[in-house]
């Protein structure tokens, strides 16, 4: 009779810990689960539907214009959400199969994802486009300026050895572009709230006669220096190929940030000056 306790109890007992074991397995599985779903909610989530943006050329556009600045420090993430660098980004987002959204979270991330190819086409040759460009205007940062001399309108001489020593904020723009002329008085500003600093210079590069330029700015105030210049230096040596196009030049010549987005340009020179 004690033997059959024994057994009965033992039998018991053993399936008890088989219940403690399957609960303890499913409440595991349930944890990691949460926690996977988690990282991949906090890593992977965009700030918008990837179908939803690009159903239209507009609605693409309005997203990337508000959302996504290729110049500024951001962690690079390829399709698979895995950091790439910035370089194999842009290279990537220049063969227009993708389109780069912004993640959720505390950090700036930006994420590659595919371009559906049945959507408006319009997207995929602007997105070539941002990514040439981006690409360009990375690689540009860090080297030297190009070797130039050039007269402003009112005679003043500008070559690579009257700049040394000053922070250079430099516009390629010309007469004819809305988005130039459009952003003069913020740019005028910028140079009234540097205007006691020796060490910053601000200069303009135009494609357009010194008559032109003359007459222009009877009716334009621009606080730049202006100088009119080939259009083959800026797109050549410079290789601008958007306008306006703005750049930061440091103390010894080398070339900061290249942007189109003047708040940009602000936003670099403001990070520059405090340094």
């Amino acid at each position: 009779m004690a033997t059959k306790r024994l057994l009965y109890a033992m039998s018991n007992f053993q399936e008890q810990i088989k219940r403690v074991s399957g609960f303890i397995v499913l409440i595991t599985f349930i944890f990691f689960s949460n926690l996977s779903y988690s990282q991949s909610s906090n890593t992977d989530s965009p700030n918008i539907d990837v179908n939803l943006v690009q159903k239209d050329f507009t609605t693409w556009w309005d997203y990337t214009y508000s959302n996504i600045k290729l110049s500024t420090e951001f962690i690079p993430l390829d399709v698979s959400s895995n950091i790439i660098s910035k370089e194999s980004f842009l290279k990537q987002l220049s063969t227009g199969e993708y389109i780069p959204l912004k993640i959720n979270g505390t950090e700036l991330k930006y994420k590659l994802f595919k371009l559906n190819p049945s959507n408006d086409p319009s997207i995929k040759t602007e997105v070539k486009q941002l990514g040439y460009e981006g690409y360009k205007n990375y690689k540009m940062e860090g080297t030297e300026m190009p070797v130039f001399e050039f007269k402003d309108i009112k005679g003043n001489v500008y070559s690579n050895e009257s700049i040394k020593g000053k922070i250079v904020v430099l516009k390629c723009w010309f007469i004819h572009c809305a988005t130039c002329v459009k952003e003069m008085p913020e740019l005028n500003a910028l140079v009234k709230e540097y205007r006691k600093r020796k060490d910053v210079l601000f200069i303009s590069l135009a494609y357009d006669s010194k008559e032109k330029l003359d007459s222009f700015l009877l009716t334009h105030k621009f606080s730049y220096a202006v100088l009119p210049v080939p259009q083959i230096f800026m797109e050549g040596p410079l290789k601008v190929t958007g306008y306006p196009t703005h750049f930061i030049i440091d103390k010894t010549g080398i070339i900061k940030k290249v942007v189109v987005d003047y708040h940009e340009m602000i936003s670099t020179l403001n990070n520059e000056l405090a340094k």
